[in-house]
């Protein structure tokens, strides 16, 4: 068995649209060189992390080599090629939404259904529930969200 764990946080802007865990959602999304979506940012870094394979700015760094606003459905599909998913089985995601702004209790049935399609794998084995931080930092008073992920693999 192998476990991962991912991180990410980005700064919201009112210029972009709210994308999580592959689906777009009502809000002010986030200043980033992708999509922003820190659901599928953290995921992909547990994802590279259970197989010993460095992390996401690896393989799509913040500059002219990797596509101005690329979707992180693309960079997780790609993260899947490189730790080579048909060679494993994902046990289970436990993801937690860090976020003043975002109410993910409202959205999390939608994300986790949307993660599963995307992923190949049963619902039942994803989890996403969120904190607030109690209007303290740049989470609490609003200014960012982030998301940390874990994951759990073994060989098929």
């Amino acid at each position: 068995m192998f476990v991962g764990n991912g991180f990410d946080i980005h700064k919201h802007s009112k210029d972009e649209n709210l994308i999580l865990g592959g689906i777009n959602i009502d809000g002010d999304g986030f200043e980033a060189h992708s999509d922003g979506d820190i659901i599928l940012h953290s995921l992909c870094d547990a994802l590279l992390g259970s197989k010993a394979k460095k992390d996401l700015g690896y393989y799509f760094p913040s500059n002219e080599t990797t596509p101005k606003g690329i979707s992180s459905v693309d960079m997780l599909n790609k993260v899947l090629e490189i730790i080579e998913i048909d060679k494993l089985k994902i046990n289970n995601i436990d993801i937690t939404v860090l976020s003043q702004v975002i109410n993910i209790s409202k959205i999390s049935n939608s994300i986790c259904s949307n993660l599963a399609n995307l992923l190949n794998i049963d619902k039942n084995v994803i989890n996403v529930k969120g904190k607030s931080f109690d209007h303290l930092g740049v989470i609490g008073d609003g200014t960012a969200s982030a998301c940390m992920a874990l994951v759990s693999v073994e060989n098929a």
